[in-house]
């Protein structure tokens, strides 16, 4: 009978919680944008001047493409080297970081928060802070790219850890294994396919950042592109644009392929 009452219910206390969450993001949305200053009739206004930007842009200054041939592989080379190190230091991490792993919980509370700082410091602030450190170029922005890719990949790989069967872990332990060697017969193996493809989605978003890097002086074509911004050369910055668009697009394609491969 208590049955037959609460399911009818249901359906109008789910509605009460839709329109509660819409009206919350309603009101936020409207408070934010009172705070910015947000304005449709101003944006409206300013239309004409992003129209005339797109006509200075076009058609790309094609000419200017083989002085981007060094700069190009120069990023590329930034996100390799930012990928490969930092993906050989995101393994301890991830694998300390795995409730199910890790030695004990007070080295788990420190690699945790150890991560989530990581995670937290945006790549431009390494960027800046690395430049800072060892100046403007290349080195700071693989650097940089290091920090981020051992951010991202001890993130997803910890959860990937955390998700196998300990069946086998268990077993090499119950043998007699240590736990280096639970790790390397018994954990790693089972996710390892998940880490080659959380290495391969680092790459695509470290080939994109890269780009963005090189504005604060971190080497690569976000260099090149911020020296043609600045002068106003827009036909050149749609070239760099449109060929740093072909290159992330043919990584993303031959990584999705890998990956569909591995998982």
């Amino acid at each position: 009978m208590s049955d037959a009452v609460t399911r009818p219910l249901r359906p109008a206390r789910n509605w009460a919680l839709i329109i509660g969450a819409v009206t919350a993001v309603t009101l936020m949305t409207w408070w934010s944008g009172r705070g910015i200053r947000f304005s449709l009739t101003e944006l409206a206004c300013n239309l004409p001047g992003g129209r005339r930007l797109l006509v200075e842009s076009w058609p790309p200054e094609f000419s200017f493409f083989p002085r981007l041939l060094a700069p190009l592989l120069e990023t590329l080379q930034i996100a390799v080297v930012g990928t490969v190190i930092g993906g050989i230091l995101a393994v301890p991490v991830a694998v300390l970081a795995a409730r199910n792993l890790t030695p004990g919980f007070l080295v788990w509370f420190v690699d945790r928060n150890f991560m989530n700082i990581l995670r937290t410091l945006p790549d431009l602030f390494w960027a800046m802070l690395f430049a800072a450190a060892v100046g403007f170029g290349p080195i700071a922005g693989a650097l940089a790219l290091t920090v981020f890719t051992v951010a991202v990949i001890s993130k997803l790989w910890s959860e990937s850890l955390e998700a196998i069967d300990m069946g086998v872990p268990e077993a090499v332990r119950a043998s007699g294994g240590s736990w280096l060697q639970m790790l390397q017969f018994g954990a790693i193996p089972q996710a390892l396919p998940h880490y080659v493809s959380y290495a391969l989605y680092a790459f695509e978003l470290n080939v994109r950042a890269s780009m963005i890097l090189g504005l604060v002086g971190a080497g690569g074509i976000g260099m090149v592109l911020e020296t043609q911004r600045s002068t106003f050369e827009y036909p050149r910055v749609t070239l760099i644009v449109l060929s740093v668009l072909v290159i992330v697009l043919i990584i993303e394609q031959v990584s999705e392929s890998i990956r569909r491969r591995l998982i």
